[in-house]
């Protein structure tokens, strides 16, 4: 059985998909539509697909057994709920959106029709993650750090805050996602954004330059996570994890782990893809009808949403927000 698969939006990320689903002898990638012609032209010259007229048109349930949503967060409208109201499986990426209500609202609707999907917390799939998810199984840290240190996007979009939400919510968001799959839920934020930089660089722009976020976990532990989309010199993202006789540290984004107790001391790099097994994941999924083995979904993808909006409201307000 080949997977026929359409996409909306083959940008940046959506080639790292098509790069994966066209190493799979069970899928096919059939129909593609971009607003940029000239990136829906060259991904269909590359598989073999067909250029569509809107992103309705590749919604054809009689056409496609998956969708890959891969539009800006500003620019998604319903497309989750359309594909999901028309029996289509479908994968969106990361995050949801910029208003966490109106996510809510789709995320019901997605629920209710119990349609097979996933969100693109992509690191998730390192075994590195799964490692480091399985031993903190039973243990609980008292306190988390992490960082996400990096450059900007170049789309203008993505420098106006009510387009992407900014650093935090576009990016780092994949720290925030990790602290939560692996030490549970975050129960109030507290969080300071500046623009030292980009003011005099940039006035254009709305977005904050750096962020440091302060949280509180259900579990009691506390947490920090510092960010900045304005690095030229210095690139970086780790989250640690310290407990009273463990220690877990999580860098390079997630594909390396060191891990260090009482009877080890332990480092690893990951040894697989996790951009493959993600979308080999979903594919196997869609076709045993089982939704069980996917490891972001949208309720999930939900609550990471919630605590990134609310940092960025705590800064606004200059107030802690309890989730």
């Amino acid at each position: 059985m080949s997977i026929r698969i359409g996409f909306i939006g083959v940008g940046g990320i959506a080639q790292d998909h098509i790069r994966v689903l066209m190493k799979m002898e069970d899928t096919k990638i059939v129909s593609v539509f971009d607003l940029n012609a000239d990136n829906a032209r060259r991904a269909a010259e590359a598989t073999g697909a067909e250029v569509m007229d809107s992103a309705d048109q590749v919604l054809d349930k009689q056409r496609i057994d998956l969708v890959f949503i891969c539009t800006p967060q500003f620019a998604r409208g319903d497309l989750e709920v359309v594909a999901a109201r028309r029996g289509i499986p479908f994968f969106v990426e990361k995050p949801l959106g910029v208003d966490a209500e109106v996510v809510r609202q789709k995320e019901q609707i997605i629920r209710e029709t119990g349609i097979i999907h996933a969100v693109g917390y992509v690191l998730r799939y390192y075994d590195t993650v799964q490692q480091a998810k399985q031993y903190l199984q039973g243990r609980r840290p008292h306190l988390i750090q992490g960082i996400r240190i990096g450059g900007s996007h170049p789309a203008k979009w993505w420098k106006q805050l009510d387009m992407s939400g900014g650093h935090l919510v576009d990016t780092a968001t994949h720290q925030v996602d990790m602290i939560r799959y692996l030490a549970g839920e975050i129960r109030e934020v507290q969080a300071a954004f500046g623009r030292v930089s980009f003011d005099q660089m940039e006035p254009e722009s709305t977005i904050p330059d750096a962020g440091a976020i302060n949280f509180l976990m259900d579990s009691g532990a506390v947490g920090s996570l510092a960010e900045t989309c304005l690095s030229p010199f210095y690139g970086g993202s780790d989250i640690k994890f310290f407990g009273p006789d463990f220690y877990v540290h999580l860098s390079q984004n997630g594909s390396h782990l060191t891990l260090i107790d009482n009877e080890q001391s332990l480092s690893v790099t990951a040894q697989s893809d996790p951009g493959y097994e993600q979308c080999r994941t979903l594919v196997d999924a869609v076709k045993s009808g089982n939704q069980s083995s996917i490891l972001c979904d949208y309720a999930d993808a939900l609550q990471t949403l919630k605590v990134t909006l609310a940092a960025n409201r705590s800064s606004a307000e200059q107030a802690g927000l309890s989730l």
